[in-house]
């Protein structure tokens, strides 16, 4: 339930509590949509799933691919998005270690520690 999970991390970062709350904050959305989306009987909008990657942080193509693998109608296109995450999921991956190998040594007041000189 991805898109229950989505909503709970914006609650965590607006520091909310109560679903009625966030459903308050969200574009089209209320009481009863959330509920819905919460049992599973309803998915985010692209637009609801935008604007939690946005307050949230979140890669936005990340949280649209994770968003169509939920919606897909059919086993084939479910698999079909779900291989793009794990592909999407692998870049986003080895982008965040190729930062932290060339900038993880470096310290602002000491050149001699740096990686790179």
């Amino acid at each position: 339930m991805f898109s229950y999970e989505l909503i709970q991390e914006l609650k965590k970062k607006l520091g909310v509590e109560k679903d009625v709350e966030v459903a308050e904050l969200m574009p089209a959305m209320n009481k009863g949509n959330l509920s819905s989306v919460k049992s599973g009987r309803r998915h985010l909008t692209e637009e609801q799933a935008l604007f939690i990657a946005n307050e949230c942080g979140l890669n936005t193509e990340w949280v649209l691919v994770h968003l169509a693998e939920e919606t897909a109608k059919s086993e084939e296109a479910k698999s079909a998005w779900h291989n793009l995450a794990k592909k999407l999921n692998k870049s986003v991956s080895a982008a965040i270690l190729a930062l932290i190998v060339v900038f993880g040594g470096l310290d602002a007041n000491s050149e001699k520690d740096a990686v790179f000189v």
